[in-house]
């Protein structure tokens, strides 16, 4: 049998678009969150602020903006659900087989990449934090994936704000990774002693 193709608006409903642009509106606040998120890890990283505030300090910063970037975009992807002038279904909201427009695809597959690297925080201690921060670095190319989804599917092309904050969102990040790679914590032979210090600590809550 031949399945109907879905309706272009929720039936029985207005076509009002204003969830739409509350759904914007989360989006690029989930961006400029994991933009943050990435700044703040990239920072953590170079141990450029370290000699101001604790790593600990900056530890549980990074956790925080990165759990609001996955709390803001788990709505903007959930008010879709709601929207008067387009229809959409849980299938096309989370799956990336679900029918789903192109320009909506990087951000499906980056928003549950990301989910898998914040969810993994539970086995952290099962593999070891060395191993576990390997996986961590899927955070990266997740984060790419979520802007370039927030370029191609912007509706506010028109605020040149935006663009230019968005673009240095992403040049700062940029910047900090090639940091990240020439100072000496990113070098593969020099081990970084925080690890020992998260593994010790670890360690020592597991054994009470």
């Amino acid at each position: 049998m031949h399945q109907a193709a879905d309706p272009a608006v929720r039936p029985g409903v207005t076509t009002d678009a204003t969830l739409g642009h509350i759904a914007g509106i989360f989006g690029y606040t989930a961006f400029f969150f994991m933009a943050a998120t990435v700044i703040w890890g990239l920072f953590l990283i170079t141990r450029l602020p370290e000699r101001h505030i604790r790593r600990q300090t900056l530890y549980g910063g990074h956790m925080m903006l990165a759990i609001l970037a996955l709390a803001a975009s788990v709505v903007h992807a959930q008010v879709h659900y709601f929207r008067h002038d387009a229809y959409y279904t849980e299938s096309r909201i989370w799956l990336v087989w679900g029918g789903a427009k192109a320009d909506v695809l990087p951000g499906i597959l980056g928003l549950e990449v990301l989910v898998l690297v914040a969810f993994s925080i539970w086995f952290q201690r099962r593999i070891g934090y060395r191993r576990w921060h390997r996986f961590h670095w899927f955070a990266y190319p997740g984060f790419v994936l979520i802007a370039i989804h927030s370029a191609w599917a912007s509706r506010e092309q028109h605020f040149g704000v935006i663009w230019a904050a968005m673009a240095a969102a992403m040049f700062v990040p940029l910047a900090l990774f090639v940091l990240r790679v020439l100072s000496p914590a990113g070098r593969r032979d020099e081990a970084d002693p925080w690890f020992d210090v998260v593994e010790a600590f670890e360690d020592g809550i597991y054994r009470r």
